[in-house]
């Protein structure tokens, strides 16, 4: 028997509950990682000065859409790459137009500003430490979500580490959003994406060797 026929007939005889309890252990794992981002953000890289009045403010919300949005569709896209013969179609329509109608929306905002304001925009004061704290925070979660994700059954490895790392990239930027002042669409589609892609690449190797059977 082939290992991928190994691993359809052992996921087939898992039943629905086991599956949900797979579910329960990764959304506490999920919780577990997220606090320990969080004294990371608080005690590490210090809350944005302003963050009261941001929260006020409807950027700061969009912000923790587009990344909290990428995050679930990551957890939703495991959760489909865990249990062998399901589609993956919807998930990944999902992340594409996501993606699209951030796209969308920052050539949008790029192209009616002022020609001097574009490259400011793009670069806010903090974009070469942006894509690498959010690597390092997504690192933070990553034995947590990745623990509890190997209680599925990948018939992908990559793929389903791919998907786990957009989970935790997308919980890890949400909340690097607490420290991270920057405002424009610019800013955040090149470099708060550029660090969920090196998450989720990341944890394409990861998963490669983690969720081997």
């Amino acid at each position: 028997m082939k290992t991928d026929d190994l691993i359809e007939a052992l996921a087939a005889d898992l039943p629905a509950s086991g599956a949900r309890q797979v579910e329960r252990r990764l959304l506490l794992a999920l919780v577990a990682g997220g606090l320990l981002v969080l004294l990371g953000v608080g005690l590490w890289l210090g809350f944005r000065e302003d963050l009261g009045s941001a929260m006020m403010g409807p950027t700061f919300w969009i912000k923790a859409a587009y990344t909290g949005t990428l995050g679930v569709i990551g957890f939703w896209l495991l959760d489909r790459l865990g249990r062998p013969g399901s589609a993956i179609r919807a998930p990944l329509v999902a992340l594409a137009l996501i993606l699209v109608a951030a796209a969308g929306f920052t050539a949008w905002e790029f192209l009616t500003m002022a020609e001097a304001e574009r490259m400011p925009a793009v670069m806010g004061e903090s974009a070469r430490e942006c894509a690498p704290l959010i690597l390092i925070l997504s690192l933070i979660a990553a034995p947590f979500v990745f623990g509890a994700a190997r209680g599925f059954a990948p018939m992908r490895p990559g793929a389903a580490g791919a998907a786990a790392g957009l989970l935790t990239a997308g919980l890890a930027t949400t909340l690097y959003g607490l420290h991270c002042p920057e405002q424009t669409a610019s800013f955040v589609m090149v470099w708060y994406s550029l660090g969920i892609g090196l998450a989720a690449a990341a944890g394409a190797v990861i998963g490669r060797v983690l969720f081997r059977w």
